[in-house]
């Protein structure tokens, strides 16, 4: 217990290290064009890899990305299925004014959203981040960005999506844009999108396409055919050959009735 303690308290420290970065990726991710923004080729093989890729499960990951591992936001993704995912929402971000991330963990991709979407003409007025775990030297650091305080409400709910304090919140809130990757389990995951499903516009959910999750997966074949008379479904799930299996996948689903 004691080592475990001690892991997490090492892994800490780490990112409290590489907070800094978070003004660098903010920058970076600014300076885009909107023609980047969409340039499937460039996001892929450039923009993503250099914002910085996770280190944990290495045996999921594509052999050929190394130098990108453990370093910057620790992107938790594939940049062939975070690339055409990030150019849809370029598209598809204008009238989003409330963005929430169900399973933040180190908040890397949350930002990296989250300044997507203000750069992509979204009209963002708050963003919460949810997660029981304490909040990560990442978001730390970002939600103390003057910028960050001045434009819109940020709100990091250390807790689980099942909490009424939760449903209080998202009742309140009426998140328009929701970021699903908590509970992997078939009823976790379809709690979570029960939770939000009434109000939000985009929905999107991980791990649709990943022999690791089995559960997010079947969630995701049978929302294709549940939601389909509701929400159009659009798929980011690519895979890379040098891996031995298949992992990982996005899925968003965006509601007919709104038009963004």
């Amino acid at each position: 217990m004691l080592n475990a303690q001690q892991a997490q308290a090492d892994r800490y420290q780490r990112f409290a290290d590489l907070a800094p970065f978070i003004r660098e990726a903010i920058g970076t991710i600014g300076a885009l064009t909107s023609a980047q923004r969409t340039n499937v080729d460039f996001l892929e093989r450039e923009f993503i890899p250099a914002l910085g890729l996770n280190d944990e499960l290495l045996h999921e990951q594509p052999p050929e990305l190394p130098p990108n591992f453990g370093k910057g936001l620790h992107l938790w993704q594939y940049p062939n299925q975070l690339a055409p995912y990030l150019a849809w929402l370029a598209r598809n971000a204008s009238g989003v004014s409330s963005y929430m991330e169900i399973g933040c963990r180190w908040g890397g991709m949350f930002i990296l959203v989250t300044e997507w979407l203000r750069n992509s003409g979204a009209d963002l007025k708050t963003v919460i981040a949810l997660d029981p775990i304490a909040p990560t030297p990442f978001l730390s650091a970002y939600f103390d960005l003057p910028q960050q305080q001045a434009a819109i409400e940020p709100i990091y709910m250390q807790d689980v999506s099942t909490s009424p304090l939760v449903g209080a919140h998202v009742d309140r809130l009426k998140p328009d844009f929701v970021f699903i990757d908590g509970d992997h389990s078939l009823r976790g995951a379809l709690r979570d999108h029960l939770l939000v499903r009434s109000r939000a516009r985009i929905i999107v959910h991980h791990d649709i396409h990943s022999q690791a999750c089995p559960d997010t997966t079947l969630l995701w074949k049978a929302m294709k055919q549940f939601e389909a008379p509701s929400f159009d479904m659009f798929e980011f799930t690519s895979q890379y050959p040098s891996v031995n299996g298949s992992f990982l996948g996005i899925g968003a689903m965006k509601r007919r009735s709104a038009q963004m």
